[in-house]
């Protein structure tokens, strides 16, 4: 019976030391992202680290649970310290005027922007007209004004934003603007993105081909675009309807797309008749997975549901049992070690976990006291999900924008919904339309209807004089203690009922 506690106590025991190290290593980013450690400080807590283990082992023959853990700490703080130290570091350098460009030129209400990387290293994010021919791979000559990103304040709340920290995540020290680009050649960027840029483009240049505008940029926004797609005034109509999260191509988005591409892969190669089909088609919707995030320009909460997504696509391919908590913090740690920044710097990711951890943690606490709403067509479970991922979001929506959705409720009730099977219609509609728009008139049509539903609603909740408020500057502080609040009310409603029987009552 001995044998049976000591081993079942070790995988946890493991599981207790990955958390605490995940933990150590993050709180250090936290604190460096404020307080920025240098190296040799994050040296001396390892090196601290490893000799308590080292004399714990030999003074006692064996180390202990607690020292164990303590070491980890101060390892994992030292790690967190030079990992944000190196990438904060930056020799500055005025940038060259030639260069590649190596993002996706995006463009916005009256530009076009694009990251420029500089011959001498530089990178550079450009604002030229909108009507501009550049793309992904070109090498140019830019002109313009060049300024040193700072803090901007918006003038309506007051709120404050650091924009050079924000870019600075992206190793972007610099903004050009009132551009003039001169294409010296083309065609010199990566292959592979070359090739997924222009499936991409080809793809929302069908879309447009088929459905009239708003509907077109909608549908480009949930498949594959995002917001960058949409106008400026269509993005604030959903922003004041509550509904901008799952409108445009959001974690939401990725998964219902990833499980889309799995089964399409596995009725393929059942129709094949090929062997081992679960693991060929978990493979294949692997690579699609990956083709897909490069092609939509890799953002955080792309990158983070798709991590997900193929943890669980890992898992099953393994037989392994999955823990969608586990992914998430698996997802988390790897975005925060391959970019520190984003875990204070990057509004997109922090939204996206805290919406994630409402939909593992919060929605079924939800769900217990919404008896009363019918379980029909999963609309208890879209209550449920609504609730838990506003009140989740809330505070830090507050925080940071200073204004929040008294409708989002009902909006996201009308809207969440519809939005797999629109998504559905609309890219068969579109590969159907490469080959022949006219037999693709049925879905496009389903797929307009759909669409019109959706602008419907944003435009009649968004509209209201009362679908927002504004909210007036709040401390940081504040916004730590309604965190702590949700996380001791979630600890507490998870803790096993207590019956009120003693144990004596219990055992006869």
């Amino acid at each position: 019976m001995d044998h049976e506690t000591n081993t079942d106590s070790l995988p946890r025991a493991q599981s207790r030391g990955i958390f605490v190290f995940i933990a150590g290593f993050v709180f250090s980013i936290l604190v460096s992202s404020f307080l920025p450690i240098p190296k040799i400080i994050g040296v001396f807590f390892i090196t601290i680290g490893i000799i308590i283990v080292i004399f714990e082992r030999i003074w006692n023959k064996k180390i202990n649970k607690e020292i164990l853990f303590v070491s980890l700490v101060l390892i994992s703080f030292g790690l967190g310290a030079i990992r944000y130290s190196i990438k904060d570091f930056h020799e500055p350098l005025i940038p060259s005027n030639v260069g590649q460009v190596v993002t996706e030129p995006e463009q916005r209400e009256n530009t076009t922007r694009f990251v420029l990387l500089a011959d001498n290293g530089e990178k550079v994010l450009v604002n030229t007209d909108l009507y501009s021919h550049v793309e992904y791979g070109d090498r140019v000559d830019v002109k313009g004004k060049l300024q040193e990103p700072g803090i901007i304040e918006d003038s309506d709340s007051g709120r404050p934003f650091n924009y050079a920290k924000y870019l600075s995540k992206d190793d972007i020290y610099y903004t050009l603007s009132f551009t003039k680009v001169e294409i010296l050649s083309s065609g010199n960027g990566n292959p592979i993105k070359h090739f997924l840029f222009n499936i991409k483009k080809s793809f929302v240049a069908k879309i447009k081909e088929i459905l009239a505008e708003p509907y077109a940029s909608l549908l480009s926004g949930l498949i594959v675009s995002g917001k960058e797609a949409m106008p400026k005034d269509l993005l604030e109509e959903f922003r004041r309807a509550g509904i901008i999260h799952i409108v445009v191509l959001s974690g939401y988005n990725i998964t219902i797309i990833a499980e889309f591409i799995r089964r399409m892969f596995e009725n393929l190669f059942l129709l094949a008749r090929v062997r081992a089909v679960p693991r060929l088609a978990a493979g294949a919707s692997i690579l699609a997975i990956l083709a897909f995030v490069l092609m939509t320009g890799a953002e955080a909460t792309v990158v983070r549901a798709s991590i997900m997504v193929l943890t669980v696509i890992v898992a099953k391919m393994f037989g392994r049992n999955y823990s969608a908590s586990r992914a998430l913090l698996v997802a988390a740690f790897l975005m925060i070690i391959e970019n520190p920044k984003v875990l204070v710097f990057d509004p997109s990711f922090q939204l996206s976990f805290l919406a994630t951890l409402a939909l593992i943690y919060i929605v079924p606490i939800v769900d217990k006291y919404l008896k009363i709403v019918p379980e029909k067509w999963g609309f208890r479970l879209v209550v449920a999900t609504t609730l838990a991922t506003q009140v989740t979001v809330l505070p830090l929506l507050i925080y940071s924008m200073g204004n929040f959705s008294l409708v989002s409720l009902p909006a996201n009730i009308l809207v969440l919904l519809i939005i797999p099977i629109t998504m559905l219609m609309g890219f068969i509609a579109t590969l159907i339309a490469l080959l022949s728009p006219v037999l693709a008139l049925p879905f496009s049509y389903i797929a307009y209807l759909l669409l019109s539903w959706i602008l419907g609603v944003s435009s009649t909740l968004g509209n209201l004089s009362f679908a927002s408020i504004e909210v007036p500057l709040v401390s940081i502080w504040l916004i730590v203690l309604v965190y702590l609040a949700i996380f001791i009310f979630v600890w507490r409603s998870r803790l096993p009922v207590q019956t009120g029987n003693s144990p004596q009552h219990s055992a006869s």
